[in-house]
């Protein structure tokens, strides 16, 4: 964490404690089922927790969580079998990127995503489970898939996510 940041009050995780990122309530409206969704208060800090083995996926410092079966899509992050999306704006999934490089040995994933972003434009902050966009996300993955198939002089560096 950079000296002029400070980690928000309240973002620990209650069941795992792991760190939590912000996210803005117009992203639980969005993907919360219609009971839960009557929980979100407009005024209320809400983070998203993405430790993979915990079932939290939304906190608020006051003790409210939201977990898995709360919403209406899948979190890739936690999920063990497929589908397990990583690109809610384009369809991408683990699976997807998994097959891509067994099939042809590397991924167009990120440069899809990229193009799509700028032609259609994305709605990550109401699809995303996390809020933001998933591009570093699914940059990573492809880097891991491509390391773990002995691809890895194909791995492109990390570059900044581009925000949406």
């Amino acid at each position: 964490m950079k000296q002029t940041e400070t980690k928000p009050v309240g973002g620990s995780c209650p069941r795992c404690g792991a760190d939590g990122r912000p996210v803005k309530p117009v992203t639980l409206r969005a993907l919360l089922k219609p009971e839960s969704v009557a929980l979100v208060e407009e005024k209320e800090s809400y983070f998203f927790c993405g430790a993979a083995a915990c079932d939290v996926v939304y906190f608020a410092p006051g003790g409210r969580i939201f977990l898995k079966p709360d919403l209406t899509v899948r979190v890739g992050s936690k999920e063990v079998a497929a589908p397990r999306p990583l690109c809610y704006c384009f369809g991408h999934s683990m699976e997807s990127i998994a097959e891509e490089i067994e099939r042809t040995g590397r991924s167009t994933v990120v440069a899809d995503i990229r193009r799509r972003m700028q032609e259609e434009g994305c709605s990550c902050e109401t699809k995303n489970p996390a809020g933001r966009c998933c591009l570093s996300t699914v940059e990573q993955c492809v880097r891991e898939r491509l390391v773990s198939s002995g691809k890895e002089a194909e791995v492109a560096e990390p570059k900044a996510a581009d925000g949406c």
